[in-house]
């Protein structure tokens, strides 16, 4: 009766150590019993359900406070992470992003103005490197098009009568997308990014029309 007893508590006792070792493991990880150190490692990176991220990396908490003054022209981004630190991510920003501006009067400011009809969007695979808790690193290679419609007036016979009517034509850039990176987290509600992005050969093709290739950095920061 005493061994019954014995091995009824030992039983027990092994079945709630096994039932902390499931509640501690970390989400995300599918390690069973008896399986190789290279299965539980395999299956600790691959994620069945790939983790989609994405938002408008211009925006601001704290621009709401300039609404009808100021606003923002929006740097969209969207992903799906496959592994842990790779993803592949699409992006689009106007090709003439004048960042956080005073709203001034006429068509380019109004929904479907000049600016959303030129843009520069990309496809390409992002890799991140953690280098310490608050600190990390990353780099992009993809595909870059670019779009800048240009609205004119052409002549045209009308009932035997001439006339102006206006006219759109498209120009296209597409070539190699290649970004690279860093942000800091200073703190749980503020954080710093640098980062530069090239779109193809949009730069020389459109000149003055676009600076959506190059350099930016911002200070994001919530109350």
């Amino acid at each position: 009766m005493t061994l019954h007893r014995l091995a009824h508590a030992a039983a027990i006792l092994l079945a709630g150590s096994a039932h902390a070792q499931v509640v501690d493991q970390a989400p995300g990880t599918f390690t069973n019993p008896g399986q190789s150190a290279t299965q539980a490692l395999f299956d600790k990176a691959y994620r069945p359900y790939p983790r989609a991220y994405g938002g408008n990396e211009a925006a601001s908490p704290n621009d709401k406070a300039f609404d009808g003054l100021f606003k923002r022209d929006p740097r969209l981004v969207g992903g799906y992470e496959l592994f842990p630190n790779l993803a592949i991510e699409a992006g689009y920003v106007y090709l003439l992003d004048r960042g956080f501006h005073r709203i001034e009067p006429g068509p380019d400011e109004a929904p479907g103005g000049l600016n959303t009809n030129n843009f520069s969007s990309h496809l390409a695979v992002k890799y991140t490197v953690p280098l310490t808790d608050r600190l990390s690193a990353f780099g992009k290679v993809g595909v870059a098009h670019s779009v800048r419609t240009r609205t004119g007036h052409q002549m045209a016979l009308d009932d035997g009568h001439a006339g102006s009517t206006p006219a759109r034509r498209q120009e296209i850039d597409r070539g190699r997308y290649l970004g690279a990176g860093a942000q800091y987290k200073l703190s749980e509600n503020a954080s710093i990014d640098a980062q530069y992005g090239k779109h193809g050969d949009s730069a020389s093709t459109f000149g003055k029309a676009t600076n959506a290739t190059g350099a930016r950095a911002n200070l994001k920061i919530g109350f």
